[in-house]
């Protein structure tokens, strides 16, 4: 044993020194990959188009590369799925990574050999850094559980496309696929709930020390292992050790996960998107996610505030500040120039660049001026939920606006574990922290130019129901938690009948 812990160290400690270097000069590690990038582009038709050749400095760099959403950057897609060459990257993508977004229809991400490293190496860096900083090895002597979108390929003139959890299971290295289960047989059973039953029967028969999965997969899983074993999480899985979350703020959905995980455990939280793997926890029981800077990806940022006006506040990794809410910008060796992947986060520290995901820039209320954030609602109903004692699977926030011209209302659809005692209560709790949080939301509020929130309690188990009825049963498939419109209520209310 004494010799398999001499092995673990001396593999922890050398595979850490990527990341060591990284740390030790974040903004040398930016300079670099936007360099390299920028050269190994020139040549092809986006490069030639914003005069690649003429980049020396950052401030070139901005110059000759706008900002763009996916849709901006369409045109040169399209031109990489009719089977041209040297569009945005080097030759052709070996992927496209498919994601349907929770704003807008199905996006296909470029994803070429060079970038398939910023998905499965930077998926090292939590448990590196994790078995590194507090000198644990234990998880690394067992199984790892990994929630994955089914392992279904399509091909687009000759590339295959999948999400992009399917497209990394196929290519991580052999003795990784020895170490993590389940296997591409397993995830390619079309119906999940199958796949959940074949997950469980594998687990049972493996010493699981990690598990990789978004809450809302999680707790289907966990649920679904209680009721076909009867037997508690510690009895199933004694070693277990390292709860690896992702996708969004995993405080509210906690203790539902440890009514079922019935042990102590540690949690670690990673920044996953198509693009990448952007970002990773670095310290125990302390939340904040540490920027991967040295694989494949070159950060830029635009305060919120200042997008879509006519001067844009857009900066590198060299001039951010903490405390101040940024649009992410992604600059990638797949080929992604200048793209706003959608996504807002605030920085905890700089040096080391430490970062929280404060929401999306379409997910957020402002129907009536108020301006409510998915930070916000995922703050004060983890607090509202504590306080009552109660617990929470998922939930979304739509404004209603009537119809009959009665007053609108923030409308919350709340699927409960522990429901509270009294509902009502629980209502005016949650109203209050958001009033706490957001003083315009106070103030519309006050001055009655909307209702109160009102809640909408959904059965249980029934935002799996709307995701499986969507078509959406990928274990990375994520719900919006606040949208500007009734879109995803009205077809929650229709598919649920509530």
């Amino acid at each position: 044993m004494k010799l398999v812990d001499s092995f673990l160290s001396s593999f922890i400690r050398i595979k850490y020194k990527r990341v060591a270097d990284m740390l030790a000069d974040p903004i040398a590690c930016q300079d670099t990959l936007m360099h390299s990038f920028v050269d190994e582009a020139k040549h092809t038709a986006f490069g030639k188009d914003h005069s690649f050749d003429s980049i020396v400095t950052y401030e070139d760099f901005k110059q000759h590369v706008p900002l763009r959403n996916y849709e901006q950057l369409l045109p040169y897609i399209e031109r990489i799925k009719s089977g041209e060459k040297d569009v945005l990257w080097k030759g052709r993508p070996a992927f496209f990574g498919k994601t349907s977004g929770t704003t807008s229809n199905t996006k296909y991400i470029p994803v070429t050999k060079d970038s398939l490293k910023n998905h499965i190496g930077g998926g090292q860096y939590a448990p590196l850094t994790y078995s590194h900083k507090n000198k644990k090895l234990a998880f690394l002597k067992g199984k790892s559980l990994f929630f994955s979108d089914g392992h279904f390929f399509e091909y687009i003139n000759g590339i295959k496309t999948a999400p992009i959890s399917t497209i990394g299971n196929s290519c991580v290295p052999w003795w990784y696929k020895w170490l993590r289960l389940p296997s591409d047989e397993i995830n390619a059973i079309p119906d999940y709930k199958e796949r959940i039953e074949a997950m469980i029967d594998l687990a049972e028969a493996n010493d699981i020390r990690i598990i990789v999965a978004m809450p809302v997969w999680l707790l289907v899983f966990l649920r679904s292992l209680k009721a076909k074993t009867g037997k508690d999480f510690n009895q199933l899985f004694p070693n277990f050790q390292l709860l690896i979350l992702s996708g969004m703020d995993y405080e509210p959905f906690m203790p539902e996960i440890k009514k079922y995980i019935n042990m102590p455990f540690d949690v670690f939280e990673t920044y996953p998107s198509t693009e990448g793997l952007l970002a990773y926890q670095d310290r125990l029981n302390e939340r904040g996610m540490q920027l991967i800077l040295n694989n494949g990806i070159f950060f830029e940022f635009v305060e919120v505030e200042t997008l879509g006006k006519e001067q844009v506040n857009r900066v590198s990794l060299n001039d951010v500040k903490p405390g101040v809410n940024y649009a992410l910008v992604l600059n990638t060796n797949a080929g992604l120039w200048g793209y706003i992947n959608g996504d807002t986060v605030r920085f905890k520290t700089v040096f080391p660049h430490r970062i929280e995901i404060t929401g999306r820039i379409a997910q957020y209320i402002s129907a009536f001026g108020e301006h409510v954030t998915v930070e916000e609602t995922e703050k004060s109903i983890a607090e509202t939920a504590a306080a009552c004692g109660a617990t929470i699977v998922e939930y979304t926030v739509a404004p209603h606006i009537m119809d009959d011209g009665s007053l609108p209302y923030h409308e919350w659809f709340i699927e409960f574990g522990e429901s509270p005692a009294d509902m009502e209560d629980f209502a005016k709790r949650l109203d209050n922290q958001i009033c706490t949080r957001n003083f315009s939301y106070k103030d519309v509020v006050t001055h009655k130019a909307i209702e109160p929130l009102k809640i909408t309690v959904v059965p249980k188990g029934g935002f799996e129901t709307y995701l499986k009825a969507s078509g959406k049963t990928g274990m990375q498939q994520k719900v919006p938690h606040a949208r500007n419109d009734y879109q995803f209520a009205g077809q929650l209310k229709k598919v649920l009948s509530l």
